[in-house]
């Protein structure tokens, strides 16, 4: 039976590139977000890398979109095995500036979309008789904390925290869920380049920091999302993993 990942946020950077890299796993990739335009140019990259893929545009910090789309999917599918959630949203503001609306934009988009995911994943996993693995994308930013990123550390805090709870009710369905949050370290993704740029002082910022000296990319992150999402990972849940060439260790 061909197993099925979800892949929220695959329209453009981590998100598009585990969509590619679980398809290479042998996942049947279900892939979201809200540009269809995108979408379709994920669904291609997919397939131009041997895989198959669907896309669904909906909106994901809302309930009523995710239960439409839980019960599309239950009824097309035979199993849900992985959900990745990436989708979300990122700015940088010294703390006085940053006013309770934008806050609460960004909170709307970085946690409640994954609790949502996660519960619809758990519904969606529990009315399939799938043993799946949930993959929330976090951040370093959600261990340690970064000037002028206040709302964002707090919303990626959430999210791992959040992600080790799910963790415990996960292990007591039948079958088990898994559920670990991914906190990669600065990677260069367009949220990247549309903020700061696309040059070598970009570059040099990413790495700057992190004890390997290397530019971490969408693809280092989508190696260890498949890696979380597959079997090889069976007894890993509840756990924060650091992709960040080491920045987060001194």
């Amino acid at each position: 039976m061909t197993r099925t990942a979800i892949v929220t946020g695959a329209t453009s950077g981590i998100g598009r590139a585990t969509a590619i890299r679980l398809a290479k796993a042998g996942f049947h990739i279900i892939a979201t977000g809200r540009n269809p335009e995108r979408g379709a140019e994920t669904v291609r990259q997919v397939e131009a890398a041997g895989g198959s893929a669907e896309f669904h545009s909906f909106d994901v910090t809302s309930e009523s979109d995710w239960a439409a789309f839980a019960e599309t999917v239950t009824a097309r599918h035979a199993s849900v095995d992985a959900l990745i959630n990436s989708a979300g949203s990122f700015f940088t503001r010294p703390l006085p500036e940053t006013t309770l609306e934008d806050f609460r934009e960004l909170w709307t988009a970085d946690v409640e979309s994954v609790v949502l995911g996660t519960k619809y994943g758990f519904r969606m996993m529990r009315d399939t008789r799938s043993a799946g693995s949930i993959v929330n994308i976090s951040s370093l930013a959600g261990l340690i904390g970064l000037e002028d990123c206040a709302a964002y550390c707090a919303a990626k805090a959430a999210v791992t925290h959040f992600s080790r709870v799910a963790a415990l009710e996960g292990a007591q369905m039948d079958p088990k869920v898994r559920v670990n949050s991914l906190n990669p370290g600065v990677i260069y993704t367009e949220m990247i380049t549309e903020a700061y740029g696309d040059n070598d002082a970009v570059k040099a910022f990413v790495m700057d920091g992190n004890a390997l000296q290397r530019v971490g990319t969408p693809e280092d992150i989508a190696s260890a999302a498949t890696f979380l999402a597959c079997s090889a990972s069976r007894m890993v849940t509840g756990t924060a993993m650091l992709v960040d060439g080491g920045r987060g260790a001194d």
